[in-house]
């Protein structure tokens, strides 16, 4: 898949990490997604087709109009259906990748609900929001016209502050996934249960898959993009077979054998790719 990856605004750093901007879907099949706790509105201009659980049978269907993406916690990559005719389908295709709270933030709505599912957005935010996208005469132009409509569709939202966001910082900056269910809910004075069912809410995941899913990406990108060894990691396992096990229960073989893949550019990861200066 041939892509950009542009920067968002800085008033939207909370809810949008970043917009894609898919020019060709050339390569598509070796392009891979790990999971960090994000996921996508995908504003859809005649694609047919779904993303897929990597190495499993498990598929989501992306609906032809504009919608948010299942979040999981599995690698994931992107299949066009048998049936889709490229000729169909009207390039550039925009993504706004969010953050692991975007779509708490942007819509007030529990996470949890895609954890199955792709949700079309409701005709009445397309409307409002996003009707002029794509009418635009250059991608700059689609973008800031993008950041202006996130950034009303957010402030209309609930602005309280909730603690599981001081939550997710701390995991993120200041213990780097290094840290235990136990300990947060120590720190913050809270059970458990709450902990979790917070994290559900606002996450669409509990505390443990999210450290567990956005030390592996970190990891990944560690290993393969910076070329660190074992030792050399920031987010360190407890020894190399244990980071063996968990490249294996996500990708299904050893890190060696996906830095070769990517070296060989037999695959693609998707967090490898910078936003354009």
């Amino acid at each position: 898949m041939i892509y950009d990856i542009f920067s968002t605004s800085q008033e939207l750093a909370s809810t949008i990490k970043q917009y894609v901007v898919i020019n060709s879907f050339e390569g598509v099949e070796k392009l891979l997604f790990l999971p960090n706790g994000s996921n996508f509105i995908v504003f859809n201009r005649g694609i047919e087709g779904y993303t897929k659980i990597y190495n499993e049978e498990n598929k989501f269907s992306i609906p032809q109009r504009y919608s948010v993406s299942v979040k999981t916690n599995k690698v994931e990559s992107f299949v066009l259906s048998e049936e889709s005719d490229s000729a169909n389908i009207t390039f550039p295709i925009i993504l706004a990748e969010l953050t692991p709270v975007g779509y708490y933030q942007l819509f007030n709505k529990e996470a949890a609900s895609l954890n199955s599912n792709y949700e079309e957005l409701e005709q009445d935010v397309v409307d409002k929001y996003f009707k002029d996208l794509y009418l635009h005469k250059s991608i700059e132009e689609e973008i800031q016209y993008l950041n202006t409509s996130f950034a009303l569709l957010q402030s209309l939202q609930e602005s309280t502050h909730l603690p599981i966001f001081d939550v997710i910082d701390k995991i993120a900056n200041s213990y780097h996934y290094e840290v235990t269910v136990e300990n947060l809910t120590k720190e913050f004075g809270c059970s458990r249960s709450t902990m979790e069912r917070q994290f559900k809410k606002v996450v669409g995941l509990t505390p443990k898959n999210f450290i567990f899913v956005s030390k592996f990406c970190k990891t990944v990108l560690s290993y393969i993009e910076d070329g660190h060894t074992f030792k050399e990691l920031e987010y360190l396992y407890s020894d190399s077979s244990h980071m063996n096990a968990v490249f294996k229960k996500f990708l299904g073989v050893s890190p060696s054998v996906i830095l070769k893949e990517v070296a060989n550019k037999n695959i693609q990861i998707y967090q490898m790719h910078k936003p354009k200066e």
